[in-house]
């Protein structure tokens, strides 16, 4: 089965409706069916429900996130292997540290026999080497 590590930025375009939503929505209905593995860091959890927040308040937040707890998306837990190795990761490669839970999870779920695939809108992972991790970009916000 196909894993993919979704990070805060691809469940924000799912939730906001912008370019790239379509993507994840795909991916939410392939892992529905048992096609795929959706992983998000609980870090990057905390990065959403943070995001929604601050942009709709607690209320509304709550409903956004009660609704996306539902959807076929395993939330792995931190511990301090995993703070570790996002901290190398953040070193290693020039990344926010928050984000660098999405790219040690890919990581993680990398091996020769299964190779992990990062979503995300952030292009701070262009600093992470090609064959590092795969990583599929989602298109860049419309310039207004």
């Amino acid at each position: 089965m196909t894993a993919w590590v979704l990070d805060a930025s691809a469940i924000l375009r799912y939730t906001d409706k912008e370019p790239g939503y379509k993507r994840v929505r795909e991916l939410f209905k392939q892992a529905a069916k048992g096609e795929a593995e959706l992983l998000l860091s609980a870090v990057n959890w905390g990065e959403i429900v943070g995001a929604l927040y601050k942009r709709v308040g607690m209320m509304r937040a709550r409903t956004i996130a009660g609704s996306l707890a539902v959807l076929p998306i395993a939330i792995v837990p931190v511990d301090t292997a995993h703070a570790e190795a996002a901290a190398i990761f953040k070193c290693d490669f020039k990344v926010p540290y928050a984000d660098a839970f999405a790219g040690a999870l890919t990581l993680a779920h990398t091996s020769p026999q299964r190779r992990a695939t990062l979503v995300t809108a952030d292009f701070d992972f262009k600093a992470v080497p090609a064959g590092t991790i795969k990583i599929e970009f989602l298109p860049p916000k419309a310039v207004v």
